[in-house]
């Protein structure tokens, strides 16, 4: 089941983005592990409001592609990067236009990932993306609130070796793989309230009532266990190709 982001895109920024974790986290490790050197031309494939794109922009010429319009609307007010809506399955972008091609948490939503970094390896030198791998995944309040949240997850997200797979397949070599930890400090109710909003693309493809029945869980249960403060703490990791 697709995720339809159309309606999220007013607020997606709200409660998923933070500036300091962006820059200091995600930034760096797509820089860092992904060797982006300064004026590389950078495609930030699935790109969403932008995000990345908006910070990228200040060193790097940096094309931002989605095939949702209204989540590039969002994109289109932060910096003037050109905002294409397209389909990763088919590219409208010429042979090897670009240096190095990011897909920040992005491969869950394919049809077909293998189809879609064959088509970066047509257009891009290089690659570097930002996934979960499912099965170093550690489990928090929200598996034990939301039953279904992991195995929901682990159908979605491509195995780390299945990646390697088809990057290899796709030509690139040279592949690199660095699990990070992620950690971000938020108070209970920031953290509910980005519950409530659906942060996370799973609580959309939960069996009926488990969304509402695990709602009312963190809303009795996290106060007492946490307190005031709420750490997220999880791992992401970062893979990269060269062809």
């Amino acid at each position: 089941m697709a995720i339809d982001y159309s309606r999220r895109a007013p607020e997606y920024d709200a409660v998923r983005a933070d500036d300091v974790t962006d820059r200091a986290f995600w930034l760096q490790g797509l820089i860092e592990v992904g060797e982006i050197q300064p004026r590389e031309r950078v495609l930030d494939l699935g790109a969403g409001t932008g995000r990345f794109s908006a910070l990228l922009q200040t060193t790097n010429p940096v094309v931002a592609l989605d095939r949702s319009a209204e989540m590039l609307a969002v994109a289109r007010g932060k910096a003037s990067f050109p905002c294409i809506r397209g389909d990763g399955h088919a590219l409208p972008i010429r042979r090897g236009a670009v240096d190095v091609t990011l897909l920040v948490m992005v491969l869950q939503h394919l049809a077909n990932p293998g189809a879609v970094l064959s088509e970066v390896a047509r257009v891009s030198r290089r690659v570097v993306i930002a996934t979960v791998d499912l099965e170093r995944r550690p489990k928090t309040i929200l598996e034990e609130a939301f039953p279904s949240l992991l195995e929901v997850d682990r159908a979605r997200f491509p195995r780390i070796d299945a990646i390697v797979a088809d990057l290899t397949s796709a030509g690139f070599g040279r592949i690199r793989v660095e699990e990070r930890p992620y950690r971000r400090t938020l108070t209970v109710e920031q953290q509910l309230d980005r519950v409530r909003r659906k942060y996370l693309s799973t609580f959309d493809l939960l069996p009926p009532g488990e969304f509402e029945e695990g709602m009312r869980f963190l809303e009795r249960e996290m106060a007492k266990r946490f307190g005031d403060r709420f750490e997220l703490a999880s791992n992401i990791t970062f893979v990269a190709g060269t062809r």
